[in-house]
């Protein structure tokens, strides 16, 4: 259903610009899995295990690191999935499927890929392949350096064939593999910066935030084997105004909340209006 809500600005116009300063704290184990050599060996000495390629997270400097692409993709999917439940119309991007896999998409509720001048509020927001989006997500660091959140013992995976209910050697190794993940516990920070933002995603992004205290929203490698669950907190927003460039409001405490339940509020209004006939 095509269902109105609060459109931006348009790049044409800078109206505010927002950052939200939030960190995520990761549950179970969290594996981003970097692909250097020089990477893999210098973890591996960490540990004094050998180990494969993708069996170690990513790392800048001392800080492992979850790229901002890899954030603003599991953002847009929940967000996308949730508003196509409420029957709100979301389209998909073409590039992302495989051949004769549109028509299935479509019947599961969403529409063709949107026109760069009549986004759905995903495209708004998120941008598509050739429009710019309005959200840009930072690397995420660690707080800590790598040799201090680096599991203790490298954790053993296996791969199974479900058909054959045996064991599986890999191209280049054995049915074994050591990984070495950041544990659980570990704290990472970033920050997600808009331009004329509306309450609306701002709300949506809150939902998210939710759901991650349930442990349902989950990043990097393994997810359905027990790693990457992570909790979200959103710590800080601060409203700029953009022409003269100065800071308008800042939400923290307990100030914050009442914002942000009032966002989540618009953000469950633009739902409802998805279901009604």
């Amino acid at each position: 259903m095509k269902v109105e809500f609060e459109g931006m600005e348009g790049f044409h116009r800078l109206k505010s610009l927002w950052k939200i300063e939030y960190r995520m704290v990761f549950m179970e184990p969290f594996l981003t899995r970097g692909v250097s050599d020089e990477l893999v060996e210098g973890i591996g000495n960490l540990i004094h295990r050998r180990l494969p390629k993708d069996a170690v997270p990513l790392v800048m400097g001392d800080r492992a690191v979850l790229t901002g692409n890899a954030v603003k993709g599991v953002f847009r999917h929940i967000i996308s999935a949730q508003l196509t439940q409420a029957g709100v119309d979301v389209c998909f991007q073409k590039v992302k499927v495989s051949p004769g896999a549109s028509q299935r998409i479509e019947e599961m509720g969403r529409v063709n890929a949107c026109q760069p001048d009549n986004p759905c509020f995903v495209c708004a927001w998120f941008g598509t392949s050739g429009r710019q989006g309005a959200l840009h997500f930072s690397f995420l660091k660690s707080t800590k350096s790598i040799n201090e959140i680096l599991v203790g013992e490298p954790i053993p995976m296996v791969a199974l064939a479900e058909d054959l209910n045996a064991l599986v050697a890999k191209k280049g190794r054995g049915a074994f593999a050591l990984l070495a993940p950041v544990k659980e516990n570990t704290e990472f920070r970033g920050w997600i910066t808009g331009e004329n933002l509306s309450m609306e995603i701002l709300g949506a992004i809150k939902e998210i935030a939710d759901m991650s205290e349930k442990g349902f929203v989950r990043f990097g490698g393994l997810k359905t084997r027990g790693f990457g669950s992570a909790r979200i907190e959103i710590l800080k927003i601060e409203k700029f105004n953009a022409a003269p460039f100065k800071l308008e409001k800042s939400y923290e405490g307990s100030e914050l909340k009442s914002f942000l339940e009032a966002c989540q509020r618009k953000y469950h209004l633009l739902l409802s209006r998805g279901r009604k006939p």
